[in-house]
């Protein structure tokens, strides 16, 4: 008996590679629970726990209509084993969906830190660069202040100088008419310049 069980244990743990044993002993226990099996008089099954992914153990294909039992036992346990294979494929299905669902999360987690990690770069690099552009642009006003300040300077020593020989030649000029005055001889045609 016990080396039926271990054997019906393997079987059942090669058909259900993707669930843990935990999970598969907790499929059995709900399992084990009817569902909808008692008919009452009024045609309506009695209220009791619903599970899609019930896995009725091997031999336990009793129903709950008293005594009642006849040539329907044989399709009565096709219909059991048919649902327990409904419900490990069923249990199977959910299992590789959650892992490819789990791999799909992991994977679209790798692409964020990828793209977080590109946007970054580029977001620092920009930075530099318009750091660099706002060395330049400070070193070209400084450039700038410094030739206008240089022009300026240029500007005020050309004016000190015309200022100077204006006022040179304008002292001449009046000296020259000063001497004319005592002398008292008019200026000739040409300029003396």
């Amino acid at each position: 008996m016990e080396s039926s069980s271990s054997y019906s244990d393997a079987r059942e743990g090669q058909s259900f590679a993707g669930i843990s044993n935990d999970q598969f002993s907790a499929l059995v226990t709900v399992g084990s629970t009817p569902s909808y099996r008692n008919m009452g008089e009024d045609g309506y099954p009695h209220e009791e726990s619903t599970n899609p992914l019930a896995v009725m153990p091997r031999g336990t294909h009793e129903r709950d209509h008293g005594d009642i039992r006849s040539n329907g036992e044989a399709s009565s346990a096709q219909s059991v084993r048919k649902e327990e294979v409904e419900c490990k494929i069923n249990a199977w299905q959910n299992a590789e969906i959650s892992k490819i669902s789990n791999r799909f999360k992991r994977e679209i987690a790798v692409i964020k830190g990828v793209e977080d990690e590109q946007v970054d770069r580029a977001t620092l690099w920009m930075k530099k660069l318009e750091r660099k552009l706002e060395e330049r642009r400070a070193k070209a006003h400084e450039k700038m202040q410094n030739d206008m300040a240089k022009a300026q300077r240029k500007a005020e020593e050309r004016r000190a100088s015309a200022e100077a020989k204006r006022g040179t030649q304008v002292a001449k000029v009046l000296e020259i008419a000063n001497l004319m005055k005592v002398v008292g001889q008019p200026p000739a045609k040409r300029s003396f310049f």
